[in-house]
This record gives structure tokens, C-alpha cells and sequence, in this order.
């Protein structure tokens, strides 16, 4: 008797997967709007940002075009005979596992960190704020100040830990939502945020490390759910091409 594998599929990734089949169908014809994020999410069952994160997964593929102001639509060349591509990890599922593991980590380097762990936190944190107010992609110099803190803890499990979430981090549906919020504000906040959480492990202040970590996370998951229009419709249009057109 043959055996098909078992398909693990993110939720997203079923959402995504539920579009296409109507497209397919014809339910589903070349330009018709989708449903607004929120009433999506309430039709399956699921959060919005697993819409969300359905919604760039389709784009991503050339399935839906995302028109500023005035929600999704089925792609004038909507690939029906195309695959669904993997979009990489869910961004949320990411940041929900920072939240559990950097919380603690911050914490345990506020116990550990030596002035050489300090001094590289600042490097790091000098590094984000020049990136940024250049207007250059800032994931490294973010990247080399979360791995800092995780180091500054002596422990290379942890370490090594925070180097597979941060590569993660670099997927396809992470990458277009940094893309699609990426403003002066949320580049204001990351940059206080990261200075609370800089000071409190100075301070050798465990508890307000986990906080200032813990207040962090939820700040950038805000952000992914934001720099949309009031129907859920997104700021940025990415063409079939991949190129990005911003308001």
C-alpha cells in the first residue's frame, strides 16, 4: 500500500493554500477584491495576522496584488496552474518565541555581562541608529545587538539559539513585512526600546531587563499590524516582478 508523507502546513500557509484553490475554481476570477483582513480572519476562524501573513505569502507567489488604499485582488495574471511558494516561516511564531526566550536572556545577561559585553551592545546600538537614520536596511546592526545581549550571558546554547531565530528571521514573510512598515517612528521606538533594554542590563537590573525585552517584542509584533488602511489593505503595492511601489 503506498504512503503519502504528512504534510506540516503553517496556518498561513492553509489560508493561503484556501485562496488559491477558489482562484483555481474560478470562484475567484482575475481582479476580484478580496475580503478586508478583519472580515477574512472572522470568515476562517484565525488572527489577522495569519491573513496577514496569508496575504503577503499569495503576493510573494503573483497571486494577489496588494493596491494601496483599496485592499487585495486577484492578480490579472494570477498564476492558476502555479505553485503556492514557500514564504518561509510565520513572522508572528517567530516573535512570540523571542518573547518567551529574550525575556530570560536579557535578564541573565543583566546578571553576567563584563564591560567588553557593554561595549559591544553600544557598538551594536550605535550601528542601528546610524543604519536608520540613513535609511539602510538596519537587520544586521538589530541582529548583532540581540546576538550581543545572548552572548553577554556566557552561555553558547543560548547564543546559538538566538543565531536560529535571528536566521529565521530572514525569510521571505519577515523580510516583506519589515519592508512594508518601515517608518521613522517604528525606527524611533526600536531605538528607545533597545536603549531601556541596553541601560537595564548596565545596571546589572535583571528584572527591569526582562521588562524592557518584554515590553520590545510586542512593540515590533504592533508594527507588523500596522501602516495599513482601515479595511486592513497594506501602504505598498509589490508587482509580479517583485519590485515595490510606496505611497
Amino acid at each position: 500500500m503506498p504512503f503519502q508523507a504528512v504534510a506540516s502546513q503553517r496556518l498561513f500557509q492553509q489560508v493561503a493554500e484556501q485562496v488559491v484553490g477558489l482562484i483555481r475554481s474560478g470562484e475567484l476570477p482575475p481582479g476580484t477584491r478580496l475580503p478586508a483582513e478583519r472580515d477574512l480572519a472572522r470568515k476562517l476562524g484565525v488572527s489577522r495576522p495569519v491573513v496577514r501573513e496569508a496575504m503577503i505569502a499569495l503576493e510573494i507567489s503573483g497571486f494577489v496584488e496588494v493596491k494601496t488604499g483599496t485592499g487585495s485582488y486577484v492578480s490579472d495574471g494570477s498564476p492558476r496552474a502555479g505553485e503556492l511558494g514557500d514564504a518561509g516561516p510565520s513572522a508572528f511564531d517567530l516573535l512570540a518565541a523571542r518573547r518567551i526566550i529574550e525575556g530570560e536572556i536579557a535578564a541573565t545577561a543583566a546578571e553576567m555581562a563584563r564591560p567588553a559585553d557593554i561595549e559591544r551592545l553600544d557598538q551594536a546600538l550605535a550601528w542601528y541608529r546610524q543604519e536608520s537614520l540613513k535609511g539602510e536596511d538596519s537587520f544586521e546592526a538589530d541582529r548583532a545587538f540581540h546576538l550581543g545581549i545572548a552572548e553577554a550571558t556566557g552561555n553558547p546554547v543560548l547564543t546559538r539559539t538566538m543565531e536560529l531565530l535571528w536566521g529565521d528571521m530572514r525569510g521571505r514573510i519577515f523580510d516583506r513585512l519589515g519592508e512594508l512598515t518601515k517608518n521613522s517612528t517604528k525606527l524611533r521606538t526600536n531605538m528607545a526600546d533597545h536603549q531601556a533594554i541596553r541601560d537595564a542590563i548596565t545596571a546589572g537590573d535583571g528584572p527591569g531587563a526582562r521588562q524592557a525585552m518584554q515590553a520590545h517584542i510586542p512593540n515590533v509584533e504592533t508594527y507588523f499590524l500596522m501602516d495599513a488602511a482601515e479595511d486592513g489593505t497594506t501602504t505598498h503595492t509589490r508587482n509580479a516582478t517583485g519590485g515595490t511601489t510606496r505611497r
